[in-house]
């Protein structure tokens, strides 16, 4: 019924089926979860954390950052093997800074390039894409009646490829023919949320969009722009959200495969989908 779409796997096997809907599989493959969803797997979601806490592709420090890799990598393959339909990789980038009293990380734009080039030469074996994600800004510890000109960015957790120009660029820097982006406006919103203006947070989020060609897969995920909720990654339902219905309906047509990435009930989704088929 909508060929062009996709669901977290949350949905289940059943879902996807009544809807006519593809299925993006989770950081972790559990056999018990993504085997019965197998023949219904067109992207999956590299992990971006483990047990040792963020992986950390960029990092300065080699033993973290080799280790990173290699989890990373290992998923691409693992994925490859499970999912007969599987076109797409999806993963974040990395760590700016990451504080912790345990495990600090350090992240360098020159070395998240060369991760991102070694990791699409592993999928590259598989004959998948790669598809890097815009990450979240963070706002941990902000009182939620705090104003953005009182908050001090520089305290808080930051990743690569946050910002529009940023994420777009890395695609750029990495140039291999394999590597796309992927865009999640939920967390797009979190960064738009880091200025004033109404129109500022607009604008922002429809520099998203200049990726053009480049962004080849979107997490669809709605959010707050207007008050303080769109500070965290909220992941609304389309419709249900306040993001502009411009940037939806460019969403809505873009040459991508399209994820709803979230799912809260068959009735939530029903709504969704009748929403966005007036686009």
């Amino acid at each position: 019924m909508y060929p062009d779409l996709s669901i977290s796997w949350k949905a289940g096997r059943e879902v996807a089926e009544r809807f006519g809907l593809m299925i993006e599989a989770p950081t972790v493959l559990d056999a018990d979860v993504v085997d019965p969803l197998a023949d219904f797997v067109l992207t999956a979601h590299a992990p971006y954390s483990g047990s040792e806490g963020r992986y950390s592709i960029a990092d300065v420090n080699d033993t973290i950052r080799d280790a990173s890799i290699g989890k990373i990598a290992a998923y691409i393959e693992d994925a490859a093997g499970r999912f007969p339909k599987l076109k797409k990789i999806n993963m974040h980038c990395s760590p700016k800074y990451w504080a912790s009293d345990e495990r600090p990380l350090h992240g360098r734009y020159e070395r998240l390039v060369d991760a991102v080039q070694q990791l699409a030469g592993v999928a590259g074996k598989f004959k998948l894409e790669l598809m890097l994600e815009n990450n979240r800004a963070y706002w941990e510890g902000v009182p939620d009646d705090l104003s953005v000109e009182q908050v001090d960015r520089s305290e808080q957790n930051g990743y690569f490829g946050v910002e529009p120009g940023e994420w777009r660029q890395i695609q750029k820097d990495v140039g291999r023919s394999n590597v796309f982006l992927c865009l999640d406006p939920s967390h797009a919103c979190t960064y738009a949320q880091t200025f004033v203006e109404l129109d500022e947070r607009e604008a922002v989020m429809m520099a998203y969009l200049e990726a053009e060609d480049a962004l080849q897969h979107v997490h669809w995920n709605g959010n707050d722009l207007v008050t303080n909720i769109g500070r965290q990654d909220s992941h609304y339902c389309i419709g249900t959200d306040t993001l502009p219905l411009e940037f939806h309906k460019q969403i809505k047509g873009w040459q991508a495969t399209l994820l709803l990435e979230h799912f809260y009930s068959v009735e939530a989704l029903e709504t969704e989908l009748a929403f966005i088929e007036q686009l």
